[in-house]
């Protein structure tokens, strides 16, 4: 799940709310490259009653591709950690800068100034998608990514993010667990994607997302086979960034099939499935 301190559109407290409220008993904020609201939301956890763990979803390299790293039950005071995130936020505000540049380029001004005030957090491709769609150049927040923000349109940037290596060591630095994010999301061939996994896999990587929103029973099959290829736990996450995605919704998602091993267990969180994110 996702607040204001990425690109998410409801502040760190009120992601928890929101997941109390839908009866989710075990949380994690994982926020793009920022762990700037964690703190935030589980002080809001703890009103609640729920329990919230340390989370991020770190951005990773792997071959010619990206893929995302969550990390779960870190210690967020981590000099190694801190460092790392700090380096990713770094590559974000570059990144920021050449896509609003190449937005000018392409006839849409004005991005870089408005980005910076709606990106309270580390800047996205999402705050400029929702800058456009503001903007008036374009009719929704899907099609900005695809006419301006994809691979090849005009605003797209290239990031030279940390290594699947390199983001998984940061994550075991602080005592955390690595989990490999939507795996089916990728729009990878299933060879490519069995072998960003076992990149992954090698580099200590313990679990995988089985269960995510947007994703079909299809998915969630498709996922646990993976799991149980490579012996990984299982995780869920619902990926909610905004209200006015009802499509991925919190606390809507699948049980985690009864062979697989959910992650939180191996944490020591107590989650009463299947109402958990």
């Amino acid at each position: 799940m996702h607040s204001t301190a990425s690109d998410g559109h409801l502040s760190p407290a009120a992601v928890v709310a929101r997941a109390a409220a839908r009866g989710v008993r075990l949380m994690a904020l994982t926020d793009h490259d920022s762990l700037d609201g964690v703190v935030e939301a589980q002080a809001s956890a703890r009103g609640q009653g729920i329990e919230c763990l340390s989370g991020i979803e770190l951005s990773a390299r792997w071959a010619r591709g990206v893929v995302h790293i969550v990390g779960l039950g870190m210690d967020i005071t981590c000099p190694t950690l801190i460092e790392g995130v700090a380096r990713q936020q770094a590559e974000r505000h570059d990144r920021a800068a050449r896509i609003a540049e190449r937005l000018a380029a392409a006839g849409v001004a004005g991005m870089a100034d408005r980005v910076d005030e709606m990106a309270a957090g580390v800047p996205g491709r999402a705050h400029f998608a929702r800058a456009l769609v503001e903007q008036g150049a374009s009719p929704t927040f899907q099609a900005a990514f695809e006419r301006y923000l994809k691979r090849g349109r005009p605003g797209y940037a290239a990031v030279q993010w940390a290594s699947i290596d390199e983001v998984v060591a940061w994550i075991h630095a602080a005592g955390g667990t690595a989990v490999f994010a939507h795996p089916l999301r990728y729009g990878l061939t299933r060879g490519a994607l069995r072998a960003a996994i076992q990149a992954f896999v090698g580099a200590g990587g313990e679990a995988i997302e089985v269960a995510n929103g947007g994703g079909g029973r299809d998915d969630l099959s498709a996922a646990a086979a993976l799991a149980r290829r490579f012996g990984l736990t299982a995780s869920k996450g619902s990926d909610f960034h905004d209200p006015d995605f009802p499509w991925v919704e919190i606390g809507r998602l699948e049980p985690i099939p009864r062979d697989l091993t959910p992650v939180w267990e191996t944490l020591g969180a107590v989650s009463d499935e299947p109402a958990n994110d």
